[in-house]
């Protein structure tokens, strides 16, 4: 709420469409913010704010999730409970 435009800035418009369908939209943005920080620790990609964009967060229809990058799939996997969220991605050598 304090920074509007940041959810645009972070978030690709699925993710947003994802995560407003839940019953606790902030919850599953933190959840799906801590896959994409999970994501760029596992590749070495940098910052945050030149990667979350271009990091999207998918679900398989059973749930599950994984993250799409430059062409390549990385295995994450999310939970949260209240206000933690924490998420760990499993990025294999090509």
């Amino acid at each position: 709420e304090r920074r509007p435009r940041m959810e645009e800035r972070l978030f690709t418009p699925a993710e947003r469409a994802y995560c407003s369908g839940r019953v606790n939209p902030v919850e599953h943005l933190a959840g799906t913010l801590a896959a994409k920080e999970a994501v760029i620790k596992a590749l070495r990609l940098g910052s945050l704010a030149a990667w979350g964009a271009r990091i999207e967060v998918v679900r398989a229809p059973s749930g599950e999730p994984r993250a799409l990058v430059g062409g390549r799939t990385v295995a994450v996997s999310i939970s949260h409970d209240g206000p933690v969220a924490v998420a760990v991605a499993l990025a294999l050598p090509l």
